[in-house]
């Protein structure tokens, strides 16, 4: 038979088994916890080193194209422009000789046009040609197919535009470049992971609208910035904005963000000229 001190002590005993057990429980769930966040941590940051190294391609695409841009700038335009110069020079001096010299002028005016060409040729290359060759529609939509996969998880893009809509080349041109530069701010600044844009027309209105779940801007922020920042981009922006008579608004909602981009399409502007959407 257990006498009561045998019992006490087994009672006792159980006691703090049961403790330092329940002890080694939570010490055990609060480090497979720790070990949960540190790995979480890292994945984060190694998806975010992957966005990084993403956005430096990108970058890095875009300063090589402006070097090259540069180049051909400083070269071949800049090279023709000074032999333009000296023909003109030299005309200058033998007018006041009293001498024509029709050769000056001619080769002059070979240099000038030589000019033009190229800097055309330039400008062409500038202008995104799947805008040019398939409209502003398409082209967002490849913009989107572009970057979904890449830079992003889920990057979708829908319309509703008529088909028989022609929008001016002017706004098509100035509304996809805003899209790039406002996309490329949210991948730089905001971390999104999923992108829905929309384009509408109603009412003469056409509306570009950008939902996104990273962080996002007021319009409050967006006025401050584009006062305070010496941000080139948001420069472009507000210069296109005012080239197409257009608006850009941003809202900051509980779970994620919209910016949306308005402009109005007139009856001049339209009858004027634009490449059409089919």
């Amino acid at each position: 038979m257990v006498s009561t001190q045998e019992l006490a002590f087994l009672i006792l005993a159980g006691m703090l088994f049961t403790l330092l057990l329940s002890t080694g429980i939570i010490v055990l769930v609060k480090k497979n916890q720790r070990i949960q966040e540190l790995s979480d941590k890292l994945i984060k940051e190694t998806e975010e080193k992957k966005e990084l190294e993403k956005l430096e391609v990108a970058i890095s695409a875009q300063e090589k194209e402006r070097v090259e841009i540069g180049r051909q700038l400083h070269d071949d335009v800049g090279a023709l422009l000074s032999f333009a110069q000296k023909n003109l020079v030299n005309f200058e001096d033998n007018s006041e000789d009293g001498e024509v010299d029709y050769k000056s002028i001619g080769m002059a005016k070979e240099h000038l046009a030589e000019s033009i060409k190229l800097i055309r040729h330039i400008a062409k290359g500038l202008t995104p040609q799947y805008l040019t060759k398939f409209g502003l529609v398409k082209a967002l939509d490849n913009m989107t197919k572009q970057k979904s996969g890449t830079f992003i998880e889920k990057f979708d893009f829908t319309h509703n535009v008529p088909e028989d809509l022609t929008i001016p080349e002017l706004v098509s041109t100035h509304y996809y470049y805003i899209a790039g530069e406002l996309i490329t701010n949210l991948f730089k600044h905001s971390y999104p992971t999923e992108i829905n844009m929309e384009l509408t027309y109603d009412k003469q209105l056409l509306k570009l609208k950008i939902c996104h779940n990273g962080i996002a801007l007021t319009q409050r922020d967006f006025t401050r910035l584009l006062s305070e920042s010496d941000s080139l981009g948001l420069e472009n922006i507000n210069y296109r904005l005012n080239v197409i008579n257009g608006q850009v608004f941003f809202k900051r909602l509980s779970d994620y963000g919209t910016i949306e981009l308005i402009t109005k399409l007139d009856q001049t502007q339209m009858k004027d000229g634009g490449s059409a959407e089919n």
